[in-house]
């Protein structure tokens, strides 16, 4: 099946905002047993989005030749996938660029309507005028309710192409696309007889590289080969991504577990979970299963460790205490580094790591304790102590671990690999 998806808004054309409702939507029709062919990015310009659905329908010749000729067919695709510009302000053009595409006019929608005053009811709040466009469909259309925002979405015809219209909001387009969509596009599958379904499974790694990663997996990771073994990086974070294919969920899902389990094999304790697990979650779980505290100090990382430790909901359960100590003096005032320490060794130094982390835990009571400090850059290294050095501590009952590390890349790049790899340490020390 030829399968578009169409994503509207000036804002993605213009880098302001990244595109993750393509992704998701693809992922979603992949395990349908549908193929993305493209994804396609249109501004908020009437005539680009008409010649974009034009061409994807497959009526772009057509429309400009008397004789009827097909050749624009071979762009068209069976379904297309539409999102963004259905909203109410004067650039969501989506529901215009349809109707002339369609050549006929929008048509008040009198229930559409009425879900979106009883929306407004529902905030207390008075409803502008502009979202009365919201209502307003291309006569022959059908609705789409939208049951988490205001804009319905649209199903049509162009051509022979299924399109269906879905709003920019990821929130609100994932709730339309579980409610309305997929089962109708279950019946097109069904209809079309050429099932392929689609399974996943994504490995994260942490502790190597790509590069030896592909060393270690060998073949495994060869083109043409069923299930297909890629891999994507970000921060050090290696995602392994199994993607297997078969007639329907249960066949696909089997020829992705032995694959598993080798990769599992090869890559040892590199592996620190799979699909929606991150290392904050991942170290969570470790904690609160063996009923285990920590607490951290940083300096470099300015509060992102602890941060990253308590996006996890219940993480009040072992997270006990952070300090983002700065200068030397609140090192020394409030996690009692020593201060001859910082004079003979600096404060970007393995003594001085060590003793933000036993401090961190020995005044917070917690099992462990983490410190960090280093230099993140762009400016302040020297060629004793470049930017990137970071020394990282890890204490618990038996003393303190420090491990020294320089992190290449962005300030920003730094700080988010020093604190990965802490978590990463508080990882395999728990294991």
């Amino acid at each position: 099946m030829n399968t578009i998806i169409i994503s509207i808004g000036d804002e993605l054309i213009l880098g302001q905002t990244i595109d993750t409702n393509a992704a998701w939507l693809s992922r979603q029709l992949s395990s349908l047993g549908i193929t993305v062919r493209k994804h396609i990015t249109v501004g908020d310009d009437i005539d680009a989005i008409v010649g974009q659905l034009r061409r994807t329908g497959g009526i772009s010749f057509a429309l400009n030749n008397e004789a009827g000729d097909s050749r624009g067919s071979n762009n068209a695709a069976d379904v297309v996938l539409v999102t963004g510009g259905l909203g109410p302000t004067d650039d969501d053009l989506t529901r215009h660029a349809l109707a002339k595409v369609l050549e006929t006019k929008l048509k008040l929608h009198q229930p559409s309507l009425d879900r979106i005053e009883q929306f407004f009811v529902r905030l207390n709040k008075p409803m502008s005028q502009t979202n009365r466009i919201q209502a307003m469909i291309p006569c022959g259309c059908d609705v789409l309710e939208n049951n988490v925002g205001t804009a319905p979405g649209i199903a049509a015809r162009i051509g022979k192409t299924s399109v269906f219209f879905l709003p920019g909001v990821p929130a609100e387009m994932k709730a339309m696309f579980d409610e309305s969509v997929k089962d109708k596009l279950r019946q097109i599958v069904s209809a079309g007889g050429d099932k392929k379904v689609y399974a996943y499974r994504t490995l994260h790694i942490y502790g190597t590289g790509e590069s030896n990663i592909a060393e270690i997996l060998g073949d495994m990771m060869g083109r043409g080969r069923n299930p297909v073994v890629n891999s994507t990086a970000a921060h050090s974070i290696v995602s392994i991504r199994i993607i297997s294919r078969g007639p329907d969920e249960e066949a696909a899902g089997a020829l992705i577990e032995p694959v598993e389990r080798e990769l599992r094999r090869r890559l040892g304790d590199f592996v620190f979970g799979c699909d929606e697990d991150t290392l904050p979650s991942v170290v969570g779980g470790l904690l609160r299963r063996g009923d285990m505290t920590v607490a951290v100090a940083e300096s470099c990382t300015g509060g992102l460790l602890a941060k990253e430790l308590t996006d996890i909901s219940g993480s009040s359960g072992y997270f006990k205490a952070g300090w983002v100590t700065y200068s030397n003096n609140a090192k020394i005032d409030f996690l009692r580094v020593n201060p001859a320490t910082i004079e003979s060794f600096g404060a970007v130094s393995e003594q001085v790591a060590s003793d933000l982390a036993a401090g961190a835990r020995q005044l917070a009571g917690a099992d462990y304790g983490l410190g960090i400090t280093g230099i993140a850059g762009p400016t302040g290294g020297t060629e004793e102590k470049p930017v990137g050095l970071v020394y990282i501590g890890l204490a618990d009952e038996d003393g303190v671990k420090v491990a020294r590390n320089v992190f290449p890349g962005s300030r920003d790049r730094v700080r988010r690999r020093a604190v990965n790899t802490a978590m990463d340490m508080l990882r395999l020390k728990l294991l």
